[in-house]
């Protein structure tokens, strides 16, 4: 079994699980060996999940055997649904091949599932009535991803480079080990596009249609031909062998998807909410963050600011350079549109991609993603405000003006906000400016509120207001504790 890793531990969410089906034990030992810190969660009629992870992805893998047939298969995966609420299903095991190009080991990705059962017989013969499910698209470009990639196979026990076929499976109740009987023929009468047959995806194809359409995507390693010598292949170790095939490549699969959820736009991250309250996830140590005084600009004429860096985890991609060059011109746009810059002021431009107006206030993407933001306190003679009332709209605004930005981010971020000096600043009232006396702070250091936990992305479009407060009640407490 993988040995779990610090990070993997801090990546994985209790509110984001993915749920695999496994129909017999060899099936279910394959795919566990995928899986670290592993522990039970018992149903209460009885069925026993095991719930672990995979290192380097962000979700929880509830592993279930269902035992043969699609009827187990779509019980079981109903109580799955119910009790994970997973954002999508996968079936992992072995199958019979029904195309004499498919190799024995080689892996099926079904790209639509055949409920071949449905019919009418009479006396003029069987009449198809087909039923079918096509795969998730979004599943399928990911699972075409990982075999253009053709990394996979570097994680198998052997040194076999099992191909992948992207075809339909014929799912039934029945265990075909014949290329003559009826069922056979009927196979290639009315489902002649079918590559391997197998007994449980049509169950849980129906389970997973009929809640919300919640995506699902069957993989399959081929242990025998179904041609009449299926006890050859079984006592050769196909089934073992084939079993670990499908499951490796359903480790890489869920590799690659979460890779490509990580470069999530703007347009598409509210899709990911898993929740419908924002949840902040502890981390074990603090984000590493870029501050303002990292960037390498100018701000030796900048007076107390507020700074506001969306982090993201882990991230596994980076910016080309040559986007940066275009990031700059766009945060300019987005810094006037919005309201960060005036449409008059000369803004300075700054490597890699950052935008600074003459006001003190700036714009910053870095290669790693990481999006900064920073606008100076209300002030007077006497120095700086913090306004409690003040601070959230201010906040509120620099969240959504941190959305909008075109760049790749990972599906969970941490939140960095700080002041870029604390000395004159001052807690008080916006509405009491221009003051006529008062106390004047001389403690010069900068105030940070490091990244030290982490929230969906979603929540700062979803949740704007909220997490704009809770920023703002760090960032009061770590002045009043720290700033003087």
């Amino acid at each position: 079994m993988n040995k779990p890793s610090e990070q993997n531990r801090r990546m994985v969410r209790e509110n984001a699980t993915v749920v695999v089906i496994t129909p017999m034990n060899l099936e279910y030992k394959a795919m566990r060996t995928q899986l670290v810190d592993l522990r039970q969660r018992w149903h209460p009629e009885g069925t026993l999940f095991e719930v672990g992870s995979i290192p380097g992805i962000p979700w929880q893998v509830a592993l279930i055997v269902t035992g043969e047939g699609n009827a187990n298969a779509a019980v079981l995966a109903e109580r799955a649904i119910n009790e994970f609420k997973p954002r999508l299903l996968l079936v992992v095991g072995i199958a019979g091949g029904l195309k004499d190009d498919i190799e024995l080991g080689d892996v099926v990705v079904a790209t639509w599932i055949h409920d071949y059962h449905g019919g009418k017989e009479d006396d003029d013969g069987f009449r198809a009535r087909p039923r079918g499910w096509g795969a998730a698209h979004r599943l399928e470009q990911v699972a075409r991803m990982v075999d253009f990639r053709d990394e996979w196979t570097d994680h198998l026990p052997s040194s076999a480079k099992p191909t992948v076929h992207f075809k339909p499976i014929a799912a039934g109740d029945i265990v075909l080990n014949s290329r003559n009987s009826a069922l056979a023929v009927q196979l290639r009468s009315h489902y002649n596009d079918a590559a391997a047959i197998e007994m449980e995806s049509a169950g849980t194809g129906t389970a997973a249609h009929l809640n919300a359409s919640l995506p699902v995507l069957t993989i399959r390693g081929i242990s025998d031909k179904a041609d009449g010598e299926k006890h050859l292949s079984d006592a050769a170790g196909l089934q073992p062998r084939a079993a670990s095939h499908a499951a490796v490549f359903a480790a890489a699969f869920l590799e690659e998807l979460a890779i490509a959820e990580e470069s999530v736009s703007y347009d598409t991250a509210p899709e990911l909410a898993a929740t419908d309250e924002t949840t902040w996830r502890p981390l074990d140590a603090p984000l590493a963050t870029y501050w303002l005084s990292d960037l390498g600009l100018d701000t030796s004429n900048m007076s107390a600011a507020l700074e506001l860096h969306v982090v993201p985890i882990a991230p596994s991609r980076r910016l080309e350079a040559r986007r940066l060059t275009t990031v700059k011109e766009e945060l300019a746009a987005l810094g006037q549109a919005k309201g960060l810059f005036t449409s008059t002021e000369g803004l300075r431009t700054e490597a890699p991609a950052a935008v600074v107006s003459p006001s003190g206030a700036g714009l910053a993407v870095t290669r790693d993603g990481q999006r900064s933001v920073w606008q100076p306190l209300p002030a007077d003679m006497f120095g700086a405000v913090l306004d409690a009332a003040d601070l959230v709209g201010r906040l509120t605004e620099l969240l959504a003006l941190l959305v909008t930005i075109k760049a790749p981010i990972t599906t969970e971020v941490g939140l960095a906000i700080g002041l870029t000096r604390t000395y004159l600043v001052a807690e008080g009232r916006v509405s009491d400016l221009p003051r006529t006396g008062g106390s004047i702070p001389m403690s010069s250091a900068p105030l940070r509120v490091p990244a030290d936990d982490a929230l969906l992305f979603s929540y700062l479009t979803s949740d704007t207001g909220n997490v704009a407060e809770e920023l703002c009640a760090r960032l009061l407490h770590a002045f009043r504790t720290e700033g003087r």
